[in-house]
Order: structure tokens, then C-alpha cells, then sequence
């Protein structure tokens, strides 16, 4: 790890209070940590600790300024998104369909400052039946093309909104069946699961914290497997962990990550939030990994927030050259993910014919 990466990990764990010393950062250092913050989807959060720092060393005014700058930036981003998500769950609700919002604005609201997560598109779960719902979605936009789980409605203004039918797959269709079959169980809890959105934006259906440990790691773990994930998902699993879980449910929840061929994901995580991140070993659903966590952690940082950064993706113009990446993506984590990575070329097929079906 460099030495810059070092003291970015440093910031962030005063940024979480997991780290009383204050990091000793040189004027230098403060641009690429920056960066790294941009990169990785964290600059909200480690402004935090930028501004437990200022109040106890000082630092230049263009460093203080242009952090403070970027927070007011996205606490604006997140008072748009709260709007928009609000109109999407009422809009749905009225179009008859049961609906929750996924991850976004709802982990949001698990951050002792529900503005510092830099905000993305708009993720919302509805239930009922599918063909319908590709068939709203076409009428949204009609260029949508709907994929295994969702498909993509019109934008509101510049927010884009993807409307899922499964809030997430395996690649491993033994796996994928279980988890969609639980799904299906879950459904109407999560829907009616209601939050007040900060500042009097609305309230919306968001999925409960039983249900965010499962599903969150499922998500993490197709990122992991397609295009790469960044720390601020880590950081969304390190605030949920920290709302408590009692020893049942931890046993509970170990059994359905071994039953969705997430277990192996789970340890990986649990390292980088142990290593990255000072988690206390009382938040760890699973035994870590360090073997897997290592390989993860090195992921994260070459790629960046969803493989953004990865310089090692050259540009796909065609299908081929896609399909050729993500083969030779699945090779690199074969040895640490072995049962997504042999199934991902059988899913593709299965996914082949299910957008025949329903294109």
C-alpha cells in the first residue's frame, strides 16, 4: 500500500471515529488524497474528518475551502435525489405496484450525516409481474431495454431511475433460485417498511436492516464480478453493521449467505472493513479472510467506485471485446470467488434466452 493510500485510510477512520489520533497529512499530500476520495465516491464522508481536523491542526485555506465546497455540493445532490424519490415510489404506488427504494437515499439515512453520501441514480424494487413492468418502463422510455433484473424508466431531470423487478441475481443459478424464491417471502415487509426523508422530503418505502445485510452483500458481490466496486459500498455496509445485530441473527444470516453462495464474499468484506476501515470485530457477521480481503482491497483501489478507474479495462466496442474482458475478469477471481466466476458463462447464455422472452 502506498504511503498515500495509507494516510487516506488514516483520514478515513478518523473521518468514521474508529481512530482517536488525529493523521498527519503534509500540504503536499492533500491533492491526491483528495482524488482517491473522488475516485472512491468518499469525498462527503471525509469531510467529515477534515473538519474534526481543522479544529485541531491547521491546515491551508484552499484545502479547507475546496472540501467544504464539494460537501455543499452533495448535500444539494442528496436534497434533489430525496425529491425525486419521493415522486418515483408515489408514481409507482398509484400505478398499483408495491414498491421500496434499494440502497441510495436509504443508506443514506444510516450516516450520522445523511447528506455526505455522495448520492447515484435511483434503485426501486417493484413487485408484481414482470412483463407488466417492462411494459411500464417501455411506456417511461421507450429506448429502455429491459436486463435480468431491471429495466430503466425515464430520468428525473438528471437523475436516472432503474426499476427492479429482482433486487438482485448470482451467476450461479442453484444460488439464484433460492435467493429469488426468499425475495418473493420478503417482499411485502420491505415494502411496507416506511422512513421520513430528511427536511420534510416525503416518506418512502426502504428495505429493513435484516433484509440490507443479505441483499447489500449480494449487490456488492455482483460489482465485485462485473465491472468492480468501491469503498463507498464498504462504507454503506459499515454503517448498517453498526445498527446492531443480535447473535441470532447473525446465525441467521450466516446460513443465508452460505445458502446464496455469499459466504466467500462476506469474508473478503469482513477484512476490508477490519483492515480499511478499523471496524471492530464485534460488527463482523463472518470470520474475515485475509487472503480474500487482500485481493479485494487491491481491487478497490486500482478500480476505483464501480471499476471506474480501472486502466487495465481497455475501451469495448464491440460485444466480443466485452465478452473477451469479462472472461478474462472472471479468470483473475477465479481462485478466490470460484463458483460465480465457472457460472457467469452459463448465466450469460440464461440470460441470452431471457431477454428473447422479454425483449
Amino acid at each position: 500500500m502506498t504511503s498515500t493510500a495509507e494516510k487516506f485510510f488514516s483520514l478515513l477512520r478518523y473521518s468514521l471515529g474508529e481512530q482517536q489520533q488525529p493523521p498527519v497529512i503534509s500540504d503536499d499530500e492533500w491533492e491526491d488524497i483528495n482524488v482517491m476520495a473522488a475516485e472512491q465516491s468518499l469525498t462527503g464522508v471525509l469531510c467529515q474528518g477534515v473538519m474534526r481536523l481543522s479544529a485541531v491542526t491547521p491546515l491551508p485555506d484552499e484545502v479547507r475551502l475546496a472540501w467544504f465546497l464539494q460537501t455543499d455540493q452533495i448535500a444539494e445532490a442528496n436534497k434533489r435525489l430525496n425529491v425525486a424519490c419521493f415522486k418515483v415510489a408515489k408514481r409507482l404506488r398509484k400505478d398499483g405496484y408495491d414498491c421500496c427504494i434499494l440502497k441510495g437515499q436509504g443508506n443514506a439515512l444510516m450516516y450520522p450525516n445523511p447528506f455526505a453520501r455522495i448520492p447515484g441514480d435511483i434503485d426501486i424494487w417493484t413487485v408484481g409481474d414482470i412483463r407488466s413492468i417492462i411494459e411500464l418502463g417501455k411506456k417511461s422510455n421507450p429506448e429502455a431495454r429491459p436486463v435480468y433484473h431491471h429495466i430503466d424508466f425515464a430520468p428525473i431531470g438528471d437523475i436516472p431511475v432503474e426499476v427492479h423487478y429482482r433486487p438482485g441475481f448470482m451467476h450461479n443459478l442453484i444460488h439464484n433460485r433460492r435467493m429469488q424464491r426468499w425475495f418473493g417471502q420478503q417482499a411485502a415487509e420491505q415494502c411496507a417498511h416506511q422512513v421520513e426523508l430528511p427536511e420534510g422530503a416525503g416518506s418512502v418505502p426502504v428495505p429493513t436492516d435484516a433484509f440490507n445485510r443479505i441483499f447489500q452483500m449480494a449487490h456488492i458481490s455482483k460489482h465485485i464480478l462485473h465491472e468492480g466496486i468501491g469503498l463507498r459500498q464498504i462504507v454503506d455496509y459499515y454503517f448498517l453493521l453498526k445498527k446492531g445485530f443480535t447473535q441470532e441473527e447473525r446465525r441467521r444470516d450466516e446460513q443465508l449467505l452460505r445458502r446464496f453462495g455469499l459466504y466467500g464474499v462476506a469474508t473478503a468484506i469482513m477484512y476490508v472493513l477490519q483492515e480499511a476501515l478499523g471496524a471492530p470485530k464485534q460488527l463482523m457477521l463472518v470470520p474475515a479472510d485475509e487472503r480474500k480481503g487482500r485481493f479485494l482491497l487491491d481491487e478497490m483501489l486500482l478500480a476505483g467506485n464501480f471499476g471506474q478507474f480501472d486502466k487495465r479495462l481497455a475501451n469495448s466496442h464491440s460485444q466480443l471485446s466485452r465478452n473477451v474482458q469479462r472472461l478474462r475478469r472472471d479468470l483473475r477471481f477465479l481462485s478466490y470467488f470460484p463458483s460465480e466466476c465457472l457460472w457467469e458463462p452459463v448465466f450469460r447464455w440464461y440470460h441470452f434466452f431471457w431477454r428473447l422472452r422479454f425483449r
